[in-house]
Protein backbone atom coordinates (compact mmCIF):
# COMPACT_ATOMS: atom_id res chain seq x y z
CA UNK A 1 0.00 0.00 0.00
CA UNK A 2 1.35 3.43 -0.89
CA UNK A 3 1.89 6.07 1.77
CA UNK A 4 -1.07 8.08 0.46
CA UNK A 5 -3.32 5.02 0.51
CA UNK A 6 -2.21 4.22 4.06
CA UNK A 7 -3.01 7.75 5.22
CA UNK A 8 -6.40 7.70 3.46
CA UNK A 9 -7.28 4.32 4.98
CA UNK A 10 -6.24 5.48 8.43
CA UNK A 11 -8.22 8.72 8.11
CA UNK A 12 -11.33 6.77 7.08
CA UNK A 13 -10.89 4.39 10.02
CA UNK A 14 -10.40 7.35 12.37
CA UNK A 15 -13.54 9.10 11.11
CA UNK A 16 -15.55 5.89 11.53
CA UNK A 17 -14.45 5.11 15.08
CA UNK A 18 -13.28 8.26 16.90
CA UNK A 19 -16.72 9.00 18.39
CA UNK A 20 -17.08 5.45 19.75
CA UNK A 21 -13.62 5.53 21.32
CA UNK A 22 -14.16 8.99 22.81
CA UNK A 23 -17.52 7.89 24.27
CA UNK A 24 -15.85 4.80 25.75
CA UNK A 25 -13.17 6.96 27.37
CA UNK A 26 -15.64 9.62 28.61
CA UNK A 27 -17.57 6.96 30.50
CA UNK A 28 -14.43 5.95 32.32
CA UNK A 29 -12.52 9.14 33.08
CA UNK A 30 -12.69 12.93 33.11
CA UNK A 31 -13.33 15.00 30.01
CA UNK A 32 -9.72 16.12 29.56
CA UNK A 33 -8.27 12.68 30.25
CA UNK A 34 -10.78 11.09 27.85
CA UNK A 35 -9.62 13.35 25.02
CA UNK A 36 -5.98 12.59 25.84
CA UNK A 37 -6.72 8.87 25.95
CA UNK A 38 -8.56 9.00 22.62
CA UNK A 39 -5.61 10.75 21.00
CA UNK A 40 -3.26 8.12 22.43
CA UNK A 41 -5.48 5.28 21.14
CA UNK A 42 -5.21 6.59 17.60
CA UNK A 43 -1.48 7.24 17.99
CA UNK A 44 -1.11 3.57 18.92
CA UNK A 45 -3.35 2.62 15.99
CA UNK A 46 -1.11 4.60 13.64
CA UNK A 47 2.07 3.03 15.02
CA UNK A 48 0.55 -0.45 14.81
CA UNK A 49 -1.44 0.14 11.62
CA UNK A 50 0.02 -2.96 9.96
CA UNK A 51 -1.15 -5.09 12.93
CA UNK A 52 -4.64 -3.58 13.12
CA UNK A 53 -7.40 -5.97 12.00
CA UNK A 54 -9.82 -4.99 9.25
CA UNK A 55 -13.49 -4.22 9.89
CA UNK A 56 -15.54 -5.50 11.63
CA UNK A 57 -12.73 -6.37 14.07
CA UNK A 58 -11.23 -2.87 14.04
CA UNK A 59 -13.53 -1.37 16.69
CA UNK A 60 -13.08 -4.17 19.25
CA UNK A 61 -9.32 -3.93 18.70
CA UNK A 62 -9.48 -0.17 19.31
CA UNK A 63 -11.54 -0.77 22.48
CA UNK A 64 -8.79 -3.09 23.68
CA UNK A 65 -6.18 -0.41 22.99
CA UNK A 66 -8.38 2.16 24.79
CA UNK A 67 -8.70 -0.11 27.82
CA UNK A 68 -4.92 -0.41 28.00
CA UNK A 69 -4.41 3.33 27.54
CA UNK A 70 -6.88 4.07 30.35
CA UNK A 71 -5.17 1.55 32.63
CA UNK A 72 -1.85 3.27 31.94
CA UNK A 73 -3.43 6.67 32.65
CA UNK A 74 -4.81 5.34 35.92
CA UNK A 75 -1.40 4.05 36.97
CA UNK A 76 0.17 7.39 36.05
CA UNK A 77 -2.45 9.28 38.05
CA UNK A 78 -1.92 7.05 41.08
CA UNK A 79 1.84 7.53 40.87
CA UNK A 80 1.38 11.30 40.62
CA UNK A 81 -0.97 11.31 43.63
CA UNK A 82 1.45 9.18 45.63
CA UNK A 83 4.32 11.47 44.73
CA UNK A 84 2.28 14.55 45.63
CA UNK A 85 1.46 12.96 48.97
CA UNK A 86 5.10 12.16 49.64
CA UNK A 87 6.30 15.68 48.92
CA UNK A 88 3.31 17.33 50.58
CA UNK A 89 2.13 19.08 47.45
CA UNK A 90 -1.53 20.02 47.24
CA UNK A 91 -1.22 21.83 43.93
CA UNK A 92 -2.28 18.85 41.79
CA UNK A 93 -6.05 18.75 41.17
CA UNK A 94 -7.45 15.36 40.25
CA UNK A 95 -11.13 16.34 40.23
CA UNK A 96 -13.17 15.15 37.26
CA UNK A 97 -14.45 17.69 34.76
CA UNK A 98 -17.91 19.24 35.02
CA UNK A 99 -19.39 16.91 32.40
CA UNK A 100 -18.37 13.91 34.45
CA UNK A 101 -19.70 15.42 37.67
CA UNK A 102 -23.12 15.98 36.08
CA UNK A 103 -23.33 12.36 35.00
CA UNK A 104 -22.41 11.02 38.43
CA UNK A 105 -25.65 11.37 40.30
CA UNK A 106 -26.33 9.21 43.36
CA UNK A 107 -27.87 6.33 41.42
CA UNK A 108 -25.10 6.36 38.86
CA UNK A 109 -22.47 6.27 41.59
CA UNK A 110 -24.15 3.32 43.25
CA UNK A 111 -24.32 1.33 40.01
CA UNK A 112 -20.78 2.34 39.11
CA UNK A 113 -19.46 1.13 42.48
CA UNK A 114 -21.24 -2.15 41.99
CA UNK A 115 -19.84 -2.60 38.49
CA UNK A 116 -16.35 -1.65 39.62
CA UNK A 117 -16.51 -4.19 42.42
CA UNK A 118 -16.93 -7.00 39.91
CA UNK A 119 -13.96 -9.14 39.03
CA UNK A 120 -12.22 -7.68 35.96
CA UNK A 121 -13.17 -10.64 33.75
CA UNK A 122 -16.87 -9.94 34.42
CA UNK A 123 -16.65 -6.16 34.54
CA UNK A 124 -14.75 -5.78 31.25
CA UNK A 125 -17.06 -8.10 29.34
CA UNK A 126 -20.15 -6.39 30.76
CA UNK A 127 -18.89 -2.95 29.76
CA UNK A 128 -17.94 -4.02 26.25
CA UNK A 129 -21.21 -5.84 25.56
CA UNK A 130 -23.70 -3.56 27.32
CA UNK A 131 -22.12 -0.09 27.19
CA UNK A 132 -20.09 -0.25 24.02
CA UNK A 133 -22.54 -2.59 22.26
CA UNK A 134 -19.76 -4.76 20.90
CA UNK A 135 -21.32 -8.01 19.66
CA UNK A 136 -20.65 -10.94 21.96
CA UNK A 137 -18.97 -12.90 19.14
CA UNK A 138 -16.42 -10.11 18.65
CA UNK A 139 -15.81 -9.82 22.40
CA UNK A 140 -15.18 -13.57 22.49
CA UNK A 141 -12.73 -13.26 19.62
CA UNK A 142 -11.09 -10.22 21.18
CA UNK A 143 -10.51 -12.07 24.47
CA UNK A 144 -9.70 -15.42 22.82
CA UNK A 145 -12.51 -17.24 24.61
CA UNK A 146 -15.70 -18.94 23.43
CA UNK A 147 -19.05 -17.22 22.95
CA UNK A 148 -20.42 -19.47 25.73
CA UNK A 149 -17.77 -18.08 28.08
CA UNK A 150 -18.86 -14.53 27.25
CA UNK A 151 -22.52 -15.47 27.86
CA UNK A 152 -21.57 -17.04 31.19
CA UNK A 153 -19.56 -13.99 32.28
CA UNK A 154 -22.43 -11.63 31.39
CA UNK A 155 -24.88 -13.83 33.32
CA UNK A 156 -22.63 -13.96 36.38
CA UNK A 157 -21.97 -10.22 36.19
CA UNK A 158 -25.71 -9.52 36.30
CA UNK A 159 -26.20 -11.93 39.20
CA UNK A 160 -23.41 -10.29 41.18
CA UNK A 161 -24.66 -6.79 40.34
CA UNK A 162 -28.14 -7.64 41.54
CA UNK A 163 -26.79 -8.91 44.88
CA UNK A 164 -24.46 -5.94 45.33
CA UNK A 165 -27.09 -3.33 44.46
CA UNK A 166 -29.61 -4.88 46.87
CA UNK A 167 -26.94 -4.89 49.58
CA UNK A 168 -25.88 -1.30 48.84
CA UNK A 169 -29.47 -0.04 49.00
CA UNK A 170 -30.03 -1.89 52.28
CA UNK A 171 -26.77 -0.56 53.75
CA UNK A 172 -27.58 2.98 52.63
CA UNK A 173 -30.99 2.87 54.35
CA UNK A 174 -29.42 1.43 57.52
CA UNK A 175 -26.90 4.28 57.57
CA UNK A 176 -29.61 6.92 57.25
CA UNK A 177 -29.25 7.39 53.51
CA UNK A 178 -31.95 7.67 50.90
CA UNK A 179 -34.78 5.46 52.15
CA UNK A 180 -36.68 5.82 48.85
CA UNK A 181 -33.82 4.19 46.97
CA UNK A 182 -33.79 1.28 49.40
CA UNK A 183 -37.56 0.88 49.22
CA UNK A 184 -37.55 0.94 45.42
CA UNK A 185 -35.28 -2.08 45.15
Amino acid sequence: MTAEATVATFEAMYASHVRDILAYCLRRTSHAEAHDATAEVFAVAWRRFADMPADPETLPWLFGVAANVLKNQGRSSRRARNLAGKIGSHAVDFQPGPETQLVRRAEYEEVHRAIDSLKPKYRDVLKLVEWEEVPRELVAEMLSVSRATIDQRIHRAYQQLERRLKHMSYTQSQEGGDHDAAAAS
